[in-house]
């Protein structure tokens, strides 16, 4: 299997667009240059090819290459399992969060695996709790990103509890996580998001922008708030 995955992703590979990436994810390991579309074509023949319990060791062996690739369709293979799903997958996934270096990789696994999970158990909730108190920034962006799917279906709370936490959060890719978790929770809950970002309407630029993508009313009282601080300061 290992043998032919990789005969696949040379065949596939394009140097330039593997120099690209690279640079773009800011990734730690090597790249063949294949894109999605492909990738998820490789994800489904492994789907097809293995029940949900021999797969966990096909994701291992492509967990623990060199390139990033191989890594990627070791989660896009995963998710195809989704009504499998169990607390088993939840514990075996938790497990590789440590391993995560890229946005793109903790942004899938924790939408495509980790929130699905999370619909079905609620009561790993408390787990995801905690998981947004480590000081691994991709392990927190995970905290944050895996409360999509609840937000998509009206449940807000857990999300709103774990960004209340972090809103004033230095790192970038925090603050766009919460900035997108908080757009969206605007799409369920309008009201009770506008009054959320009232109440930290000095959150960091980035996450301010993500988060009031459609609210332009919000961003005029931003603007007019700092403008009277700064002519205040001023004039002091």
């Amino acid at each position: 299997m290992s043998f032919e995955i990789k005969r696949r992703l040379k065949k596939l590979s394009d140097k330039q667009f593997a120099k690209d990436i690279k640079k773009y994810l800011r990734s730690p390991y090597e790249f063949y240059g294949v894109r999605v579309p492909e990738l998820r074509i490789l994800a489904k023949k492994l789907y097809d090819e293995n029940n949900l319990n021999s797969f966990y060791k096909v994701f291992d062996k492509l967990w623990h290459s060199k390139y990033h690739e191989e890594r990627s369709l070791a989660i896009y293979a995963l998710q195809l399992y989704e009504k499998e799903f169990n607390l088993k997958t939840w514990k075996f996934i938790k497990e590789k969060l440590k391993d995560i270096k890229t946005w793109d990789q903790i942004d899938i696994l924790s939408t495509g695996i980790l929130g699905k999970i999370l619909l079905k158990y609620p009561k790993l909730e408390k787990e995801l709790l905690m998981l947004s108190k480590n000081k691994d920034i991709w392990i927190k962006r995970a905290s944050i990103v895996s409360t999509l799917p609840l937000v998509k279906t009206g449940k807000i709370k857990l999300t709103i509890e774990i960004i209340s936490n972090e809103i004033q959060n230095e790192n970038p890719y925090i603050q766009k996580a919460i900035g997108w978790l908080l757009r969206e929770s605007g799409k369920q809950k309008p009201k009770e998001i506008e009054n959320f970002i009232l109440k930290n309407l000095d959150m960091p630029s980035i996450t301010f922008s993500y988060a009031t993508e459609q609210m332009k009313k919000l961003r005029r009282l931003r603007k007019l708030r700092k403008k009277h601080l700064f002519q205040k300061k001023k004039s002091s």
